[in-house]
């Protein structure tokens, strides 16, 4: 004869009693996709020395938490990741462009004009860790200090390239 199967449950025992209550469970709180992200890389970035403007901050964060799939671009036009963060398509545009220079971003597709882009495989992975590390064997490390945006205004001040 089978036995039932064993219910596991969280409960609390009354020493004098001996009574068992049940205690409540609470659903799991991450539905969805996950994102993995490197905490010191992460902190250093968000440090004031970096070099990133809190906009570029906010843009690169922005992209590690709209990849859905595993490593896929952001299939979105620059017109509605402005509008979603707030800022003109132009300024988007911008920041976008130095976090590409860093290799924070790495472009990867596109429609058209449109091109997409994603993080660096180094700063945020959605997978399994033999998929991270299969991601970043193809890839050198991004850039981890980026010239301050007082710096590379007086590059372009003076003529120069901006980074």
């Amino acid at each position: 004869m089978a036995q039932p199967a064993r219910r596991k449950f969280l409960a609390v025992v009354d020493e004098d009693t001996g009574a068992v209550e049940e205690l409540p469970r609470a659903p799991y709180a991450f539905g969805g996709p996950h994102i993995n992200v490197g905490i010191r890389r992460g902190r250093q970035l968000a440090c004031a020395d970096s070099g990133l403007s809190d906009r570029e901050f906010r843009v690169l964060v922005w992209y590690w938490f709209a990849t859905e799939e595993c490593q896929e671009a952001v299939q979105m036009t620059g017109v509605a990741i402005a509008a979603e963060l707030g800022m003109s398509p132009d300024a988007l545009s911008k920041t976008v462009k130095v976090l590409k220079a860093a290799r924070l971003l790495v472009e990867s597709g596109g429609l058209g004009r449109t091109k997409f882009y994603r993080t660096s495989p180094y700063l945020a992975f959605i997978g399994s860790g033999f998929e991270h590390r299969e991601a970043v064997s193809e890839w050198n490390p991004p850039e981890m200090s980026i010239p301050n945006p007082s710096e590379r205004r007086r590059k372009k001040a003076k003529g120069g390239e901006t980074a």
